[in-house]
């Protein structure tokens, strides 16, 4: 009857292998076990194991019989750590090459003692060639730098989820959020552009959140809604009596707020002349004078403004200074508008319509003809107008899914045309099918979630959505 033996602790310095020798004798017709070779005291190879000749391709029992020593002469191992085993009767590791198959193997040999400590056997394993090192090294440095890729990614979306509520999926986003990403913790001035309603103070709020003053206060001013005669002494504060009406305690104006945190002025191109020039002066020294005050308090602020106007034509014109403009002008985020990034309208859609049925109590969901209406439509209103469409429609639709006809009569109202309207059943029904296809696709992202959604194979997901997303 055949055994394996045991041979856990073999790689303990400490341990003195003394007896095991007896189950090692051939006679005991002993199955070696793994990438086993072992010899007698004299370096005589006495059993190879199977899986040995196999995969470092000896002929079966080429090996046995021969001597350790000749061995390492002829170059069949180089080193052979049997021999370097025996002649220095201790443990020993190395790497060994087996010439005739060009292979590089970590071995290890062990000498075996009888009870009088005289060395009887010489065991060696080899534990792992230098192929296979490799190979885990390359799958090492490879799962090293996809899991700094994913934390990267994780990190990206944790800031997101966390810091802003700024949903987006188009390219021209994507690069907008690297940019904001690799400013946000700059000191220098930030110009945001674009139309009315595509976001500018949602981008400020998540520059702010993803910056090192996230901790301290955000404070915006809508330039445009200050009434000239105070606009001064609401951005600078006053101190007490400065003015007929003013309180008697004095003010602490909006810029000293923002002390160790952002502000925000939008609609900057709104500003007064006079208003222009100390807001240039702030910039300079970052310190400002109240009113009727005569101290200079020192500011850190970081500075960010927006506006829907086109700055460099108010220069040419003389309404705004061109010194200031170049001083806020240090880097320019421009805001595409909804109607050239249309892949956002409905992940958008999506969370106005969630959130706002969580404040009203509502169950409701898109039917596939509002969704293609949705994003047809042009925004002139940008974000702004979808988030208060989708409001008024979570408001006022009493039924589950939110029609096309339930827009408002300046959207087109139940008269907006449907693809699905015209042609004959097959192809009214194959532009409804595109419709939901799109839809889910547009709102997960991958075909998995689509066939997981719709209750339909991957692979059918993916030929749909082969066919009908563009």
């Amino acid at each position: 009857m055949t055994q394996t033996p045991d041979f856990s602790g073999l790689f303990d310095d400490d341990i003195n292998l003394r007896g095991l020798f007896d189950i090692l004798s051939p006679e005991n017709n002993l199955v070696l076990a793994d990438d086993m070779m072992l010899s007698d005291a004299k370096g005589t190879i006495l059993r190879v194991s199977e899986s040995y000749e196999k995969n470092f391709g000896f002929v079966h029992n080429s090996i046995v019989g021969r001597s350790a020593f000749d061995l390492e002469a002829d170059g069949t191992f180089s080193p052979c750590v049997t021999a370097e085993v025996i002649r220095q009767k201790r443990k020993v590791a190395a790497t060994q090459t087996i010439n005739h198959t060009h292979k590089n193997v970590m071995t290890v040999g062990i000498p075996l003692f009888d009870s009088a400590g005289e060395l009887k056997f010489a065991v060696c394993f080899n534990t792992v060639s230098m192929e296979q090192i490799n190979a885990i090294q390359r799958n090492y440095r490879h799962l090293q730098d996809s899991l700094q890729q994913y934390t990267q990614e994780i990190a990206e979306l944790r800031t997101r989820a966390t810091s802003t509520s700024l949903i987006f999926k188009s390219a021209s986003m994507q690069r907008l959020w690297t940019l904001m990403q690799n400013t946000a913790n700059t000191k220098a001035n930030i110009l945001i552009t674009g139309e009315t309603g595509v976001g500018k103070s949602a981008v400020a709020k998540a520059i702010h959140a993803m910056s090192s003053r996230t901790d301290g206060p955000f404070i915006e001013v809508n330039c445009a809604v200050l009434h000239e005669n105070l606009i001064e002494s609401e951005l600078f504060g006053y101190e007490k009596g400065a003015f007929t009406g003013a309180s008697s305690a004095g003010k602490i104006g909006k810029i000293e707020l923002a002390n160790n945190g952002t502000l925000f002025l939008d609609e900057i191109g709104e500003l007064p002349a006079h208003i222009q020039s100390k807001l240039l002066q702030l910039i300079q020294e970052k310190t400002i004078e109240r009113l009727s005050g005569n101290k200079r308090i020192e500011l850190d602020f970081r500075l960010l403004v927006a506006t829907n106007r086109n700055l460099e034509e108010a220069v040419q014109r003389g309404l705004f200074r061109s010194d200031l403009f170049y001083r806020l002008n240090v880097i320019r985020i421009h805001i595409p508008p909804l109607r050239q990034r249309r892949e956002d309208i409905l992940p958008l859609a999506h969370q106005f319509l969630a959130r706002f049925c969580g404040e009203y109590d509502k169950s409701l969901t898109f039917s596939p003809r509002l969704l293609a209406f949705l994003e047809r439509y042009d925004w002139p209103g940008n974000v702004r107008q979808l988030e208060n469409l989708i409001e008024r429609l979570a408001i006022t639709v009493q039924d589950p899914i939110v029609d096309i006809g339930h827009l408002p009569a300046e959207y087109g109202g139940a008269t907006a045309p449907s693809p699905a309207r015209e042609g004959t059943l097959a192809e009214r029904m194959d532009a409804y099918e595109g419709q939901i296809i799109r839809e889910s696709y547009r709102r997960w992202g991958t075909t998995v979630a689509v066939a997981k959604e719709l209750g339909i194979s991957q692979a059918t997901a993916a030929r749909k959505v082969a066919k009908y997303v563009k």
